[in-house]
């Protein structure tokens, strides 16, 4: 199960998702940031993807969903109406 988090202009963020993080009710689960243990919650990540264009690559959606609070079926990649622009995704051909 891996979950990486891009942004455009930055570096790709490896999350990892875990039950036991201080900020979240204990079994409710969370991605936080590999390298510093920090939380990435449904309203940064909604931010980053509506304003940055950022997306969340896993091959777990629904518990990415979970984690962040989002609807089950709310996108985790940009909208075609976002306002940055938006690269191509890793794994498509530009």
């Amino acid at each position: 199960m891996s979950y990486i988090l891009y942004v455009p202009g930055e570096s790709p963020h490896p999350l990892r998702w875990t039950d036991m993080h201080p900020e979240v009710a204990h079994g409710c689960g969370a991605l936080v940031y590999e390298e510093t243990g920090s939380l990435l919650n449904g309203e940064v990540f909604r931010n980053l993807r509506d304003s940055r264009g950022a997306w969340l690559e896993t091959d777990r959606p629904n518990h990415a969903r979970w984690a962040l609070n989002l609807t089950s079926g709310e996108s985790l990649t940009p909208s075609a109406q976002s306002q940055a622009p938006v690269t191509h995704h890793p794994t498509e051909q530009p």
